[in-house]
């Protein structure tokens, strides 16, 4: 330890660099992973905010529904074992619909959400994204539309249009509403569409007192997608208490555009921590070979004053093991250091010019780049990081041990 430790000092350039070599790989290691996490995080709460919960109990699908989900005549007994099962943090009841909105001979296919108003800002951003008029309250018979589907029907707030709702389990329904506020969406598809209602009011479109076509379910201390396991929890315990003309949906199958993107971006993560540990490798390797050709007659020397090969190979290894721990202890503490500070200022606000802003917050969620990275991941990076760095070493270290004493004491550098 002593000698390594002596070596180390002698060489404080070569030293710096080897260390470097470690430190630089953690360093980036953790903050890409910090933003990774953070970004997944953001990416499964704004599918699971925006419509679709963590889990829905869903009626069975049956042939020819079309586009319509299938209903469940009364959610009261879903809804009494919902209060049974733990683990449940929230839950709502929503009808969704299929229908015809017009006025004069303009017309728009739509699809409209009845909602329960004061239960529904879990999963629905349109009641913070009011631009005219007001989100709708308990009772109303008056509905929330988009901006573009006011431009396309040249609707204002008080303006009545009329619904034609047509689902195959009831039959066609009719209503008048009017417009009580006007959202800004995310998305124009969705601000052309999507038509928000009491859920009295889309009963009353369905011809049914009771109907619903989803019940959706937020669980417990989640997250983000590294909790799924809750949900599993949660969605196993429903499936074996509800019954047989149910099924629960859970967020993969709900947000499938997410999920896929999760799951396609997680091998990439792999694929630049393999290219920054194999860069940090060869650093280390480079550096400890040429500092062993260096030292080929010291070596020599040491061999033929009785030090044993395996000594030698200690030698080298340790002084590659105390800058891999030094390396790896000092680029972990810098990213940890960089996601605090990130994360105490409220996160890097994304520049309005991107575009990536404004989107952002029309679906109600924080336009800032954030960083997220577990203990866990800073502590599986730094030691994975050290022990390839030791692992690099191991042939430098082998070749010293291989030295003939007179064949080393007569090299020329």
């Amino acid at each position: 330890m002593k000698a390594a430790i002596r070596h180390l000092m002698r060489n404080r350039g070569r030293s710096i660099l080897t260390l470097l070599a470690v430190m630089i790989p953690v360093y980036m290691l953790v903050v890409m992973f910090g933003f990774a996490g953070a970004n997944l995080g953001d990416m499964f709460n704004t599918a699971t905010r925006l419509d679709t919960g963590h889990l829905q109990v869903r009626a069975i699908e049956k042939k020819g529904s079309g586009s319509a989900l299938p209903l469940i005549r009364d959610p009261g007994p879903i809804l009494g074992e919902l209060g049974r099962i733990e683990g449940i943090e929230w839950h709502t009841v929503r009808l969704d619909l299929p229908a015809l909105a017009g006025v004069g001979d303009r017309s728009q296919a739509i699809f409209v959400q009845g909602v329960v108003p004061e239960e529904v800002a879990p999963i629905s951003a349109i009641g913070d994204q009011i631009v005219g008029g007001r989100y709708l309250t308990s009772g109303d018979d008056g509905v929330v539309i988009g901006e573009e589907l006011a431009e396309r029907l040249k609707l204002s707030v008080g303006d009545e249009m009329i619904v034609l709702g047509a689902h195959p389990e009831t039959g066609l329904g009719v209503l008048k509403a009017p417009v009580v506020g006007i959202y800004r969406a995310p998305d124009a598809a969705i601000g052309r569409t999507i038509v928000q209602a009491d859920l009295a009011l889309a009963r009353r479109l369905a011809r049914s007192a009771t109907a619903a076509t989803a019940v959706v379910i937020r669980v417990e201390g989640v997250t983000g997608p590294w909790d799924v396991a809750r949900i599993d929890e949660v969605a196993d315990a429903l499936r074996a208490a509800l019954p047989a003309d149910v099924e629960v949906v859970d967020w993969r199958t709900l947000a499938p555009m997410a999920y896929t993107y999760m799951r396609i971006m997680q091998p990439f993560f792999f694929i630049f921590a393999g290219i920054f540990f194999g860069l940090g490798a060869l650093v280390v390797l480079n550096t400890l070979y040429l500092s062993v050709m260096e030292r080929t007659r010291e070596l020599g020397l040491v061999i033929s004053l009785g030090a044993s090969r395996w000594r030698v190979m200690r030698m080298i290894l340790t002084e590659a093991g105390l800058l891999a721990v030094a390396g790896a202890i000092w680029g972990a503490l810098a990213g940890v250091i960089l996601v605090w500070i990130v994360e105490a200022v409220g996160g890097i606000p994304i520049p309005s010019g991107l575009g990536f802003a404004e989107i952002m917050r029309a679906a109600g969620i924080s336009a800032e780049w954030h960083l997220r990275a577990t203990a866990s991941q800073v502590i599986l990076v730094a030691v994975a990081m050290a022990g390839i760095a030791v692992l690099a070493a191991w042939y430098p270290a082998y070749r010293a041990s291989k030295f003939e004493p007179v064949e080393a004491m007569r090299y020329v550098e």
